[in-house]
Formats: structure tokens, C-alpha cells, sequence
């Protein structure tokens, strides 16, 4: 099955509201997590129908940051497990097949990314979903490697070391997708531009 996760930098904004529907069109994905949605729940509800999904999952914005959302559809079905402002924690039911996927959104203020990284340990700590095949993917808006970063300064390694510390933490290992190695760019040009690798899957076989 094919899953996207992408962050929308607010879905109430037309330019990106097209080019999300192009993405599903061309990817055609069962499974959509989607951050930084900046909507609540009553003006998200009409997005399962306008995307083509048949299930939804929201978790509101606060003030004007942050929301999420998990969209689904065909065979699937869709059981929640815990949310937060950074989680969206699920068991997939996919024919007799199950396994875990986690849309993950790491918290964009640098001196509380370590609050994130304490609830992806906290996930991978639930003793019961621990025989599941687990997928955690959004954007966790930290690099592992300064080659995950093209442009402006490098980034301290303590904290790119504080994230490689809790993937490995939770027995996770990157998982490769098929568009661009870069997810994220500041729309600058010339000297003040710059490229990071802030989306990514995490995954285990159990």
C-alpha cells in the first residue's frame, strides 16, 4: 500500500490545497498523515470528501500553530491508539495483516525538539503494540547527518545526535522513499539558500 505523510504548512491556503491534490492524484496513497494542518476540527471535516478519503482522524491546531491529520481509505481500516500536538498513534488493519503507523510532527522550537524525542520513546515503549510492524513517518523537523542539510550553517551535532540517539532508542531504521532527498526548502536563492532532510520514514519489522 502506499502511505504519504507531508507537511501542509496550512491547508486553508489554496496554492497548497492544489498541490496536495495533485500529489494524491499521482501517488494514489490508502493512508495520508498530514502536520502543521493550522486548522481545527469543524473546518477540516469537508477535507475527507474534497481529498477522495473515507476516514479521518484530526487533532485541532493551537491558536494558529501545529494540527494534524490521518486520512484513509479502500481496504484499510483505521484504529486510534494516542494523539498529541506532535502524535498520531494507529494500528493499521490492512486484510489479515496488522501493523503500527505513527504520524509523527517534531515540536519546531529547537529548545523543546528534546520533548518530542522523550514521546518517541515513550511510543516505542508500549509493551502491548511492540509485536507489530511499526511505521513512523511526518516531518520531524531535525536532520541525523549534516549531509541531510545543503546551505547555511551546520548544525550543532549535540542535536543532531540527540535525534540519532532516539531512533536507535526505539529500534528504528530509515526507510527510503522514491521522491526527492531533500523535503524542505526556505524559498531563498543564491547564498541564503537553503535544502534539509526534515521528512522521513522510520520503520521495524517487530
Amino acid at each position: 500500500m502506499s502511505c504519504i505523510v507531508w507537511n501542509a504548512r496550512g491547508l486553508g491556503n489554496q496554492r497548497a490545497f492544489l498541490e496536495l491534490k495533485r500529489l494524491i492524484a499521482e501517488k494514489n496513497p490508502q493512508l495520508l498523515f498530514l502536520s502543521e494542518t493550522r486548522m481545527r476540527g469543524y473546518n477540516c471535516r469537508r477535507w475527507k470528501e474534497w481529498l477522495g478519503f473515507e476516514g479521518m482522524f484530526i487533532v485541532n491546531c493551537e491558536g494558529k500553530k501545529g494540527g494534524l491529520m490521518l486520512l484513509w481509505k479502500g481496504a484499510i481500516s483505521v484504529t486510534i491508539q494516542s494523539y498529541s500536538p506532535g502524535h498520531i498513534d494507529s494500528i493499521i488493519q490492512d486484510g489479515d495483516k496488522q501493523w503500527r503507523f505513527t504520524g509523527f510532527y517534531g515540536n519546531p522550537e529547537t529548545t523543546r525538539r528534546r520533548d518530542s524525542w522523550t514521546l518517541m520513546r515513550r511510543l516505542a515503549a508500549i509493551s502491548t503494540l511492540r509485536n507489530l510492524p511499526w511505521l513512523m513517518g511526518g516531518d520531524f523537523n531535525e536532520i541525523c547527518h549534516q549531509n541531510e542539510k545543503l546551505g547555511g550553517r551546520p548544525r550543532p551535532e549535540a542535536q543532531m545526535e540527540d535525534f540519532r540517539t532516539a531512533i536507535k532508542t526505539c529500534e528504528l531504521r530509515d526507510i527510503y522513499g522514491d521522491d526527492n532527498f531533500y523535503t524542505w526548502c526556505n524559498k531563498r536563492s543564491g547564498v541564503e539558500e537553503i535544502w534539509e532532510k526534515l521528512d522521513r520514514f522510520l520503520g521495524n519489522l517487530a
